[in-house]
Order: C-alpha cells, then sequence, then structure tokens
C-alpha cells in the first residue's frame, strides 16, 4: 500500500526511560541504549543520535524507518488506526538536527496499579505478576512480555544504583542544554511515588510542566507533590476512563472511590487537570459515563490503544456496540465520540475474542476479581459464561 512515512514528532519530540537508559525518538518508537561514554563525551547530543538523524532522513526520503514499524506503520497496513495519524497536520520539518520541543521522561517502572494494557516495561507491578506467576498464556503463545525488557531488568537489579544517577545527571544537563525545549512530561511508572521528581521539577520550572499518573499513591503523598507545585505551570494528566467496578478491574490497584477523592485534592489545589482515555474494549462500556463525570471541568484526550491486539475497540460484542452507540446518541456531534464509533466499527476475528476471554480470565483468577458486573452478552460472547 502507498503511504506517506513522514511523522512530525520524530523531530520534535524524545522519550526517554531512565531506569533502561532507552531512548524512543517519539512515544511509540522502538527504542535505543544510551551509551553513557559517548554521551558524557558528546553533550547536546540526546536527541542527536546518528540513529535518530539516520530515521530522519529516511522519512524526508518518504522511506520507512524500523523504529517507526513497530508502532505505528504495521497498524497502518492493517488498516488500524496509530498514533503517527494525530500529527498528519503538522508543519513538515526539514532539519533532521531540529531542535528538541517535547520532552517525555519515565523516571522509573516503579508502580504498584497493574492497568489491564500496560506492560512490565512500565510497570514494576507487572513485571513482578509475571516473575511470581509466569507469563499470561494466548493460543498457547506468551504474552505481556518482552525478552529484551525481561533481561535488561535482570541487569538492572544486579546492578547498583550508580549508573542509573550518572544517566540521571546527564539528563539534567541536557536539558540545560536545549535551548528549544518547550515542555516536559513526566511519567512513570508512577512517577509520585519516584523520589527524584523534586529535582526533576527544579530542572524544568519555568516549562511547561506534565505530570501523568494514575493516583495509585496515599494521600499523603500526593499532598506532598501537590505542595512542591503549587503555583507552577503543572497539568496533571490522570490516566481513566471508566467508572465504579470496571475503573478498578482495567486500572487494578486503585479504588474508584480513592481516585476520586484524589482528583478533588487535585482540583482544590488549583493544578489543571486533563484525563487520558485509553479506549479499549472494555472500556468502550463505560467511558460514557466517564465522559459524564468529568467533561463539564476537564479536558478528556482520547488515547489510541496498540500492541494488544484482543483489547482493541472492535473486538466488542454486537450488543455492548449498540448499547454504546445508544449511550451517545445525544453526543454523537463530539469528536471523541465519533472517533470512538469509528474505532468499533470493524468486524472481530475468533481470534481475537478467543483471547478476549483468556486473557479476562488469567487477569481477573490472579487477583481474585469476580467478574460477574460484567455484561452478560459479553461474558457469554469471549466464552467466560455459558
Amino acid at each position: 500500500m502507498h503511504m506517506d512515512y513522514y511523522c512530525s514528532a520524530k523531530f520534535t519530540d524524545l522519550m526517554i526511560h531512565v531506569q533502561g537508559r532507552l531512548l524512543y525518538n517519539c512515544c511509540k518508537a522502538y527504542p535505543e541504549r544510551v551509551n553513557l561514554d559517548w554521551l558524557e563525551a558528546n553533550p547536546g547530543r540526546l536527541f542527536h543520535t546518528d540513529t535518530m538523524l539516520e530515521d530522519r532522513r529516511l522519512m524526508l526520503d518518504n522511506k520507512s524507518c524500523v523504529s517507526c514499524h513497530h508502532g505505528c506503520y504495521k497498524y497502518e497496513e492493517q488498516r488500524l488506526t496509530s498514533t503517527r495519524q494525530k500529527y498528519i497536520n503538522d508543519t513538515k520539518i526539514s532539519d533532521p538536527h531540529a531542535p528538541i520541543r517535547h520532552l517525555d521522561i519515565s523516571l522509573s517502572t516503579d508502580c504498584n496499579l497493574t492497568c489491564m494494557y500496560c506492560s512490565p516495561e512500565w510497570s514494576s507491578s507487572w513485571q513482578k505478576d509475571i516473575e511470581k506467576n509466569g507469563d499470561y498464556l494466548l493460543d498457547g503463545v506468551p504474552v505481556k512480555q518482552n525478552d529484551n525488557w525481561s533481561n535488561l531488568w535482570a541487569k538492572m537489579k544486579q546492578k547498583s544504583r550508580g549508573i542509573e544517577s550518572r544517566f540521571f545527571a546527564q539528563i539534567l544537563r541536557e536539558i540545560k542544554l536545549s535551548t528549544g525545549l518547550q515542555s516536559v512530561s513526566i511519567l512513570g511508572g508512577e512517577p509520585l511515588l519516584n523520589n527524584q521528581l523534586d529535582q526533576m521539577l527544579d530542572y524544568v520550572h519555568g516549562k511547561k510542566i506534565t505530570i501523568t499518573t494514575g493516583l495509585g499513591v496515599s494521600d499523603a503523598r500526593l499532598r506532598k507533590v501537590l505542595q512542591k507545585t503549587k503555583g507552577m505551570n503543572v497539568t496533571f494528566q490522570i490516566s481513566g476512563e471508566s467508572t465504579g467496578e470496571l475503573f478498578e478491574l482495567i486500572r487494578h490497584g486503585v479504588t474508584w472511590k480513592n481516585f476520586k477523592n484524589r482528583i478533588n485534592m487535585i482540583e482544590q489545589n488549583g493544578h489543571k487537570i486533563r484525563f487520558i482515555s485509553t479506549i479499549s474494549n472494555l472500556s468502550v462500556m463505560g467511558f460514557t459515563e466517564f465522559y459524564n463525570t468529568y467533561h463539564e471541568k476537564h479536558e478528556i484526550q482520547i488515547n489510541h490503544l496498540t500492541g494488544t491486539s484482543w483489547m482493541m475497540p472492535h473486538v466488542l460484542d454486537d450488543r455492548s456496540k449498540n448499547n454504546f452507540i445508544d449511550s451517545i446518541k445525544n453526543k454523537n456531534n463530539l469528536p471523541e465520540f465519533n472517533n470512538i464509533t469509528r474505532m468499533i466499527d470493524k468486524k472481530p476475528d475468533d481470534k481475537d475474542r478467543i483471547n478476549t476471554g483468556d486473557y479476562l480470565k488469567q487477569f481477573s483468577s490472579r487477583r481474585s476479581i469476580d467478574l460477574a458486573f460484567l455484561p452478560v452478552h459479553f461474558l457469554e460472547w469471549c466464552g467466560l459464561r455459558s
């Protein structure tokens, strides 16, 4: 198929995984690992490694680059939505050495949540689950595991924290050198758990700051961060897309009651809140209620799910799809709902239907979750109830 391979995010964005010493030249790109000796000898090159420069030159020649096939191209080839598509109308940048504008930084994988579509690469709780209980098996094949990441994780547990601190110090230096840097998004794991958050906030003071959180922390911990950020240009970007028991299944590890209370704490502190709603087959069943709860006070941004085919929005029974469409009859002119309607307008194949049931069964069994609250027609459709 004919494709335009260019993406402006490749020229403006960088994601850093501190704990793994990984660089993602845009949020969906396949990572490269940092050579610390090289970085220390080449100040200001964190955003302009040889690999990144070559990828940008390929894009300018309208050629596919391997790192982007992993997160975007392969989905577009299947006529599925990719993250890259939201940058299609951005101004084209022709300089491979263009300055970084947006930095995403994952301080560590430390996280006490196991959100259903997350992975060991971004959550220590996911890694511990797989170490304790083994891989999740769909079609007899392990999923929710990344062999390269598992090997890296084992090495990280054995090495001293000195290497990680050395890399963090270099990142702070690179931030000082990045004169075009406009915004910084601090990620996890769960960044509110990380003790380096205070120092990072000091270095990016004056820039537009976003803290992405699942709010799976104690009220005391959140209160401490709110005190630190009082008066700063900070937006709390909060993961959520459903309510009640469905929320607690999808965002396992935090209760709906505590989540709402912590939203109130942030509101009272005067910070802006933006919700990031990842739309999966499960969250389609609860998104309308979530939207009704929060849209009048806060922005709600749709996130496209990739990487877990059995949880894609269209992998849903017809009755659940029709229930969603019925629930938005007075909202069908809103882009959020038009977008989801397009997502679900595809027939799922039997493999993904069966895998949905198998994955739910394994996920809920490991956490002693009763799935009886889910609609009977959905449970029957994916083989969890006869």
